[in-house]
């Protein structure tokens, strides 16, 4: 009994094996050993059980078991990450063309020696047979996996496992299509078009903070590269934006949708140019799918053409933003009037894993500094590449000579020690750097100005309105935007900013607005 158990064992003792050889040991995360434990007690009470007398059901509990470790194993050592629901909705999206582009791109030979080694193994264990069984094996087994099963669930350890992802990136992906109710019947004729620019770039960022930048005033020269050009930049200094997280925020700022509930569908800025002729594109260093993307993920996958480089926890995500630029690049070349979505990872934590080590200009990682000195020299690191990624995406759109504009925006602030003993977001603990965000208009010399385009820095602005003020500073107006929501324009009307749904900031922060 005890060498068929340790049998079983052997397919567990390869994958990390493998890992081992063929990826960087700090990329896995505990809770997946843990995970890959508990689902080993789950295959090895089965075969402990008379469930699996009959060899087929054998067979199909030794197909499962194999397939789960071949998709985690492969999936760590093509992308630096356990198997997530992000790569089940990249697979439900993708046409065949785009899998098998991403097939070519990351199988290698220890992903087909270790299809093999699985394959053989398959044979070989589907003949190994557990003999003790007992009057009360099934039920046994029945309760026992119910238990491990809670325990996962309870633990957060789930997160880990390849089959709940795969079942969870189903759903989610269904649930997408049936939840969100968004206005695809957009007709041009709902749409006025009253300047002829070519080119336009929204950025949106990641968890910065305007009062932690250089451009804003802060002490450490974080920005230098936007300070360069600052002349020939719009830099508004009194935005914010209207939640602590993305789930809530960044659908507010690319969408008709604000403060106030409406019942109506809601209308995205890419139908609105797609319908008004433009390409758009979507480039993402965030994952497609997870616990506070999928709305977003369903605006992007409107655009013409979309692509995510990311599919690892925020927390852990490794990509650097840099990543886009290539793409970017390539399609600014491309003829045509476009659009193009730019969301990055920002200065989301971990700040330190946010920037290559070139740019620890703040250094960080010593022991002779407190945890709280580290983590702001690492948070101003990560703005310090932050401004080399958005300064470069300006450089390389002036280069086109075009008519273009570019806006960068972050989806919330972060608060890091200001004034606390914490660093992140909370909608328990609130803070001003939580909301407050960049915001920070670049064009082209050539730019067509709306007739009644103003500039006016310190106005009181929420993000819930950036929909209506991109449509109107680029001259491209669905019939739902109204000019007086648009920062940019001269019949601006203030109103009360209520973030999180009820709490008025002005008064509750007690800030001194012009």
């Amino acid at each position: 009994m005890f060498k068929n158990i340790s049998f079983l064992v052997l397919p567990l003792i390869l994958k990390y094996l493998f890992l081992v050889s063929f990826i960087d040991w700090v990329l896995l995360d505990i809770q997946d050993v843990l995970e890959d434990v508990l689902f080993f007690v789950v295959i090895l009470l089965i075969f402990y059980s008379r469930i699996t007398k009959k060899q087929l059901v054998k067979d199909v509990v030794c197909l499962l078991y194999l397939f789960y470790l071949v998709l985690e194993t492969t999936s760590y050592i093509a992308v630096s990450s356990n198997f997530s629901s992000s790569f089940m909705y990249l697979l439900l999206e993708s046409n065949t063309d785009e899998i098998t582009e991403f097939t070519t791109a990351y199988f290698s030979f220890p992903i087909l020696l270790f299809i093999i080694i699985f394959t053989l193994l398959f044979f070989k264990i589907r003949k190994v047979t557990v003999k003790n069984y007992t009057r009360y094996s099934s039920i046994v087994t029945v309760l026992s996996v119910f238990l491990i099963i809670i325990v996962l669930k309870f633990s957060g350890l789930i997160e880990s496992n390849a089959y709940h992802n795969a079942i969870r990136g189903t759903y989610g992906y269904i649930d997408l299509q049936r939840s969100i109710k968004f206005n695809n019947d957009i007709k041009n004729t709902d749409i006025t078009i009253t300047s002829n620019n070519e080119v336009l770039v929204v950025v949106l960022g990641e968890s910065t903070a305007r009062n932690r930048m250089q451009l804003y005033g802060y002490n450490r020269e974080n920005t230098p590269k936007l300070n360069e050009i600052k002349d020939n930049l719009y830099t508004y200094n009194n935005v914010i934006s209207t939640d602590v997280f993305t789930l809530k925020a960044v659908p507010k700022i690319i969408t008709s949708i604000d403060i106030n509930p409406s019942k109506e569908d809601a209308t995205h800025l890419v139908e609105v140019f797609n319908a008004a002729g433009y390409d758009t594109y979507w480039l993402s260093n965030q994952r497609p799918i997870s616990y506070h993307d999928n709305a977003i993920s369903k605006i992007a996958s409107s655009s013409k053409w979309f692509k995510f480089y990311n599919h690892l926890k925020d927390k852990h995500a490794l990509v650097l933003d840099e990543v886009l630029l290539p793409d970017y690049e390539t399609i600014l070349k491309t003829p045509g009037k476009k659009v193009i979505f730019t969301r990055l990872i920002g200065t989301h934590f971990d700040y330190n894993k946010r920037y290559p080590p070139s740019f620890s200009k703040f250094k960080g990682n010593s022991e002779s500094l407190s945890k709280e000195e580290n983590i702001n020299n690492y948070y101003d690191n990560a703005v310090l590449y932050n401004d080399y990624i958005v300064s470069r995406l300006i450089e390389l759109l002036q280069q086109q000579k075009q008519k273009s504009a570019l806006l960068y925006i972050s989806d919330h602030g972060e608060n890091v020690y200001d004034g606390t003993d914490f660093f992140g977001r909370s909608e328990e603990i609130l803070t001003k750097s939580m909301f407050e965000i960049p915001f920070i208009l670049w064009t082209s010399d050539n730019f067509e100005y709306p007739n009644d385009f103003v500039f006016k820095p310190s106005r009181k602005f929420m993000a819930d309105h950036t929909y209506e003020s991109i449509g109107h500073i680029f001259g491209v107006q669905h019939k739902t935007m109204n000019t007086e929501k648009s920062v940019f324009s001269k019949s601006f009307k203030t109103r009360k900013r209520l973030v999180i749904g009820k709490i008025d900031f002005d008064t509750y922060f007690k800030v001194n607005n012009e």
